[in-house]
């Protein structure tokens, strides 16, 4: 018989989908600490290699056509932004690698086929590929506290062995990199640990998250810090009020993505923002002074935004990108886009206040991870880098690799 075969309880085995999954959870340890860009060729291998398990997957259609819609819309947006590439140097592949919204596409169909085929995997190659993800966590964990404590000094000397050395400073940046995914995949890893029925899995759990923060302080990166604080807050409220917490998630997070502009422009204009100039570190003052740049260019083209990456052409007033995701959502694809990403997010919740009902442990896992995604997505990363793209997919994938696991315990 083929790996179609009915194993255990009727359950269908899935052995190429839990080798592809298990391969993934490998390999995240290794490119979180080496090389995080990597996540992006990676979930797109991923959803190659899993595609022959789209034929037993049930897609998700609505999250997929609020997708499909947003990068409709920012193909659109080519029309007028000041960003977009010249069709008669697209032949070029470094002018293909810029062409955003075309790259939006492709890792909607990679990265969607990844999350999907992954998601009809058996019970059984879930608790292979979730014991992987844990104890690689766990390695990434010990690894990017260590060398923290080190200030870098590991990476460096990996980086003089393979001949590419780096400045200090530059090489503790990279580190800092690596709290990024444990961020997201502790609380798969916090479910799986729960659901093993450890003596002691509070308390793995309380130092696995500890390492994260700490991890975190001692490598500079602040965002990861916040998003085990709010989304730890988040996992205890929804383990112990369940779906009435899990439900007021929805307004909380969807309110930013529709009311961020008008935010910023009364912190601008009531004077809070000068009181908080004065208190916060030069990196947020910095933040402070974009997001006020951005919701007066906002104003200018409030319903359909300056364009797909319009944030790359305001100079030194953005480098970059505007360190939150409403707030570049909203200047490159106006309301429309921004109440597209609203509604996909309001059914993530809607979904998460789905499982909660089912069992609240699931819930606070989904609920934490998403909490999680925002908070770091508001702070440091442009909306459509495709390595934080793929930590999104993956996420989804690590969550219902838990789910699956943890069910088989049950």
């Amino acid at each position: 018989m083929t790996h179609d075969e009915i194993s255990g309880e009727g359950e269908r085995r899935t052995r190429w989908l839990g080798g592809v999954a298990v391969f993934l959870m490998v390999m995240t340890p290794l490119l979180g600490y080496l090389a995080p860009l990597g996540f992006a060729p990676l979930l797109t291998l991923v959803g190659l290699l899993a595609l022959p398990g789209l034929t037993r997957s049930r897609p998700a259609v609505g999250p997929m056509a609020l997708l499909a819609a947003l990068v409709v819309w920012a193909l659109v947006s080519l029309a007028w932004s000041p960003a977009a590439p010249e069709l008669a140097r697209l032949q070029r592949g470094k002018d293909l690698g810029n062409f955003t919204a075309l790259k939006l596409l492709l890792q909607l169909v990679f990265y969607g086929a990844a999350v999907a085929a992954l998601g009809s995997m058996s019970q059984r190659s879930a608790r292979l590929a979730g014991w992987a993800m844990l104890i690689g966590m766990g390695l990434l964990a010990l690894v990017g506290v260590l060398d923290g404590l080190l200030k870098a000094g590991i990476y460096q000397a990996l980086r003089v062995v393979s001949g590419d050395p780096i400045r200090p400073d530059l090489a503790m940046v990279k580190v800092s990199l690596a709290m990024y995914p444990l961020a997201l995949l502790i609380w798969p890893c916090a479910r799986i640990l729960d659901a093993k029925g450890f003596r002691g899995r509070n308390v793995l759990i309380a130092l696995l998250a500890g390492a994260i923060a700490l991890g975190g302080h001692l490598t500079g990166a602040d965002a990861p810090v916040a998003a085990i604080l709010l989304g730890g807050l988040t996992w205890l409220g929804v383990r112990l009020l369940g779906k009435p917490f899990a439900r007021a998630l929805i307004p909380i997070v969807i309110t930013p993505f529709i009311f961020a502009p008008m935010v910023v422009l009364w912190g601008v204009r009531s004077g809070f923002f000068s009181w908080l100039h004065v208190l916060v570190p030069p990196s947020w003052d910095h933040r402070l002074n974009i997001w006020a740049f951005t919701a007066n260019q906002i104003l200018h083209h409030a319903l359909r935004g300056w364009g797909i990456d319009a944030s790359r052409t305001f100079g030194d007033a953005i480098p970059l990108h505007t360190h939150n995701a409403a707030m570049q959502l909203w200047l490159e694809l106006g309301a429309v886009g921004a109440a597209l990403v609203a509604a996909f997010f309001a059914w993530v919740l809607y979904r998460v206040v789905g499982w909660t009902e089912a069992n609240r442990r699931d819930g606070a896992m989904a609920a934490a991870a998403t909490v999680s995604y925002l908070v770091i997505g508001g702070l440091s990363f442009g909306v459509w880098q495709e390595w934080w793209l793929a930590l999104g997919a993956l996420t989804v994938i690590a969550c219902g690799v838990a789910q699956k696991s943890s069910a088989a315990f049950r």
